[in-house]
């Protein structure tokens, strides 16, 4: 199968991943709020709101005013959507790494050393994603989520230091900051961060 293919299937498949994890952790109670007024908070740049409502609409969520879900499936579908990204940005240095024979020294150790960062960072916001949201655990949440944005960040600045070379990873790894930060923002929805 194609990196594109394979790519192509974890963004499709993620949001029903997604769905079925997303909790109610108040259960009883009426649904809390629109996704639109989750998405314009005051604490959130521009960029970060248009950001959220397209991640809404890859969850396939209801922009409606009328229609409210529960805050912490919103919270789900953004680190939801931070896992998928991850993935494929780890798949992409991985392929670098193994295809690009003009890749320099400096290049691999740099790339390598991503990989390393994507791991941690992968597996803090799959836990968060896959256990800790869905089981409403929010102890150590901000934690999940400082060590995947740090790991993150860590790769960042791995690749700044190439800055005479122009690394087709970098606007990949700045996409994934803005994600895990939105994805931090959105859980103080659920008052937890």
């Amino acid at each position: 199968m194609s990196m594109s293919k394979i790519i192509l299937l974890l963004l499709l498949l993620a949001p029903l991943r997604m769905a079925a994890a997303s909790p109610d952790c108040a259960p009883g109670r009426e649904p809390g709020m629109e996704a639109s007024f989750a998405c314009s908070q005051m604490w959130l740049l521009k960029a970060e709101q248009d950001l959220c409502v397209r991640i809404m609409a890859w969850g396939g969520v209801d922009m409606s005013v009328s229609h409210k879900e529960e805050e912490t499936g919103y919270v789900s579908l953004a680190a939801w959507f931070a896992v998928e990204s991850f993935e494929v940005t780890r798949i992409a240095a991985r392929n670098q790494l193994n295809h690009n024979t003009s890749l320099s020294g400096e290049e691999r150790r740099a790339y390598e050393g991503c990989m390393k960062d994507y791991a941690l960072a992968g597996r803090s916001i799959t836990r968060v994603a896959d256990e800790m949201l869905p089981s409403c655990r929010f102890t150590g949440l901000s934690g999940e989520y400082n060590r995947a944005l740090n790991s993150i960040v860590s790769c960042m600045n791995r690749l700044s230091a190439l800055a005479r070379v122009n690394t087709p990873l970098y606007p990949m790894v700045l996409a994934d900051q803005d994600k895990a930060v939105l994805a931090y923002h959105l859980a103080t929805l659920i008052g937890v961060v």
